[in-house]
């Protein structure tokens, strides 16, 4: 409750709704809730209320339209109220999404920019059209394959009305700025290194929907540069026996289908390493521990991704990653260049993969 005098407290209101829209709990272009909410909501006259909001209209932070409602006001500078950068992030938890959002807070904050923070099931839910309507750029980490993406949701985002930009994806084929790391090159240097190594035998362990999910875009992914590599090596039929698909059963870890998995194989296995994401190295590590198979000295294990966590994995993972804090700086810096030219070319940057030397992977001596 805001306590005081008449005209302190129509200031104190005034104060407090203006608060809220430089904060970003009010965005551009929403509407206040009506005067009587207010009142009742801030224990105040609706004469002490229609004085603070008729002031903020006064100073252009508010628009009254009659009959209508009361809206702020989509023209607002950004010295006066600080930009606001939407950051889009699948709904299911996932510790490298909120690694993002910390590494996009701070790229945001370091740019002046106010970061708020949207879940989205599907391209299709309503929090992304919200997230556009309200913000003046969106970061946008993918819910969905880019090619799933509706119509009218993707001719908003490459209208270049407002920046948008594509994070992880490579969705600069659908007209969209994005900032990606290269599958491609990122499995052909994990390959490299197990080759070094002296391994050939080399297993890839995939989920069916995310393979699918990369193949529909139509470029090079994971699966299909390792099945490549695999035939090149040792022949097509080696394909089947080294690729461990497995389907996640919905609203579960994928790290049960991973155990149970490689548990079928028992302690005679078909291959000298193993290439995974780093989201399912637990369940990995657990089977292959439970089968009593060490790593690396029976099997090595090479993770592709990045998490903060990850340093502090004993034994200390050998893993490829792609920085998500470059991610989230290079995306700021293609939203600069599109506010100062929104007629650029689409815009594409790709991240550099660093490969981590860890304690997983060993060296083969003599034949396989």
């Amino acid at each position: 409750m805001l306590n005081g005098t008449s005209g302190k407290r129509t200031e104190d209101i005034r104060a407090h709704l203006l608060r809220q829209i430089k904060i970003g709990n009010f965005s551009r272009g929403t509407a206040l809730p009506s005067e009587r909410e207010l009142a009742e909501k801030l224990d105040a006259s609706y004469m002490t209320i229609r004085k603070a909001i008729g002031q903020l209209v006064e100073e252009h932070y508010l628009e009254r339209i009659p009959r209508v409602g009361t809206f702020v006001s989509p023209q607002i500078p950004a010295c006066k109220v600080q930009r606001q950068l939407g950051i889009i992030v699948p709904s299911w938890t996932a510790p490298e999404n909120s690694d993002f959002v910390m590494y996009a807070s701070e790229a945001a904050e370091q740019d002046g920019w106010l970061p708020k923070l949207y879940f989205a099931r599907h391209w299709e839910d309503r929090m992304l059209t919200d997230a556009w309507q309200n913000c003046d750029a969106l970061l946008c980490f993918a819910p969905q394959a880019v090619n799933q993406m509706p119509a009218e949701l993707l001719d908003r985002f490459r209208s270049h009305e407002k920046p948008v930009v594509l994070i992880g994806v490579p969705a600069h084929h659908f007209g969209l700025d994005t900032v990606a790391g290269s599958m491609e090159l990122e499995l052909k240097v994990i390959l490299d290194r197990l080759a070094a190594a002296g391994h050939s035998r080399i297993a890839l362990i995939e989920q069916y929907t995310l393979m699918n999910d990369q193949l529909q875009l139509g470029t090079p992914t994971f699966y299909s540069v390792w099945k490549q590599r695999i035939t090149e090596t040792l022949g097509a039929d080696a394909v089947p026996e080294l690729s461990i698909l497995v389907e996640t059963p919905r609203f579960e870890l994928p790290h049960r289908a991973i155990y149970d998995k490689l548990k079928s194989f028992g302690r005679k296995l078909p291959f000298t390493a193993i290439i995974t994401w780093i989201p399912f190295v637990w369940g990995v590590a657990a089977a292959l521990t439970d089968l009593g198979i060490r790593i690396p000295d029976d099997v090595s294990l090479v993770a592709n991704g990045d998490r903060q966590e990850v340093p502090f994995y004993r034994p200390k993972l050998s893993y490829l990653k792609v920085p998500l804090r470059d991610h989230a700086f290079k995306a700021l810096e293609l939203i600069r260049a599109r506010e100062r030219n929104p007629d650029l070319p689409v815009q594409y940057a790709m991240i550099s993969p660093v490969f981590i030397e860890g304690e997983t992977l060993k060296k083969l001596s003599g034949e396989v």
